[in-house]
């Protein structure tokens, strides 16, 4: 539900795969780490572990009953057994939410060469740029930064490569009079809708509709922004909804520091940063012409609607933005309508997880 895993437990990767989805990149964490170690399939994996380069390396270099350990927190191990690594270098995990924009083209770079193998992708060459201008495709910068998967439509658009890589997935499509800055990748089955403007490092997950403006922003799966609006050095969990011309704002008017919600402390504190823009929970929707504060988290499950400004942090299951908390039966039968939509079915797990989360939300208020 958006949140970063505080669990210092190690999981298998199958759990990996079902429960934890957070994307570093345009795909799950638990996805690659899953590709990652196909021939170590007994290996566990602390769920903010990130698959990048340096871990996948560590990690694929334990020998079968070794574990790796840092700071007394056990990270990664391979199979069963109290072989500690000596020596071993310090992990990179995911430590916040914002950390999921922030190291977005780090995410995507680092899964390239894998993506090009689970998506099929075709690189495109230079001797093809002036074909694609014929059709309306105008690409700035090297070609071979373009990659496409089976099934991909990009009708007339202009792609800026200079910056990185923009990749297309299978089935994915962009609509006509869109412009694309790289870094950007647009996932399975995925629509960017006329006219949006796109500055990398941007991700879209699987199945979702974009549109308006984007800066720095990660979508995760089966999540629509299908209208105008501007959204910047933002996260949207999955299932999410923001209705037309909902914005946030990333950056203060003064240029100052940005006061973020600590769940720990239950209050704003300042972390250094000068962008953030919107942290929005699983399943969670807005109202048409919502603005969003600058660094605003909003919870799983909740309906932003109201006369004012949402405040900077909504607790998950908020119904509107004065304090009232939203049926969980409710809850649950809109997200199975949404989710039937994309002929998905919840699961008992899924929603073992969501009355899970409701009680502890009403038992601590």
């Amino acid at each position: 539900m958006l949140e970063v895993p505080s669990s210092p437990d190690l999981y298998p990767l199958n759990v990996l795969r079902e429960e934890h989805t957070l994307h570093f990149g345009v795909r799950s964490i638990a996805n690659q780490w899953q590709e990652c170690l196909q021939a170590k399939p007994h290996t566990l994996i602390h769920p903010r572990l990130l698959p990048s380069p340096g871990n996948v390396a560590v990690v694929l270099g334990l020998a079968e009953g070794q574990h790796w350990t840092h700071q007394g927190e056990r990270v990664a191990q391979c199979g069963e057994g109290s072989l500690d690594l000596e020596g071993g270098p310090n992990p990179d995990m995911l430590k916040e939410a914002p950390d999921l924009f922030e190291r977005a083209e780090e995410g995507l770079q680092g899964d390239l060469v894998r993506l090009k193998l689970a998506w099929r992708l075709r690189t495109l060459d230079e001797e093809e740029r002036d074909a694609w201008a014929r059709v309306g495709v105008i690409v700035h910068g090297p070609m071979e930064r373009i990659h496409l998967a089976p099934g991909a439509v990009l009708r007339d658009a202009t792609l800026n490569t200079e910056g990185g890589d923009i990749v297309i997935g299978p089935d994915a499509e962009v609509m006509e009079g869109c412009r694309i800055r790289a870094p950007f990748a647009l996932g399975e089955g995925s629509t960017l809708r006329m006219g949006t403007l796109i500055y990398g490092p941007t991700t879209v997950g699987s199945h979702c509709k974009v549109g308006g403006e984007l800066s720095n922003v990660v979508i995760h799966d089966f999540s629509n922004k299908a209208h105008s609006g501007f959204l910047g050095n933002s996260v949207l969990g999955s299932w999410c909804n923001l209705g037309a011309e909902t914005t946030c704002s990333n950056l203060k008017n003064t240029y100052g520091e940005i006061a973020e919600w600590s769940e720990s402390l239950g209050a704003l504190q300042g972390r250094g940063r000068t962008f953030c823009g919107l942290l929005m929970g699983d399943h969670s929707k807005s109202a048409i012409h919502t603005a969003f504060n600058t660094a605003t988290v909003i919870g799983a499950m909740c309906n932003v609607f109201g006369a004012s400004m949402p405040p900077k942090h909504l607790p998950s299951f908020s119904w509107g933005t004065e304090g009232d908390v939203h049926d969980v039966e409710r809850g649950l039968a809109t997200a199975r309508k949404v989710m039937a939509r994309r002929d998905v079915v919840m699961t008992p797990e899924e929603e073992s997880r969501i009355r899970a989360a409701f009680a502890e939300r009403v038992g601590a208020d």
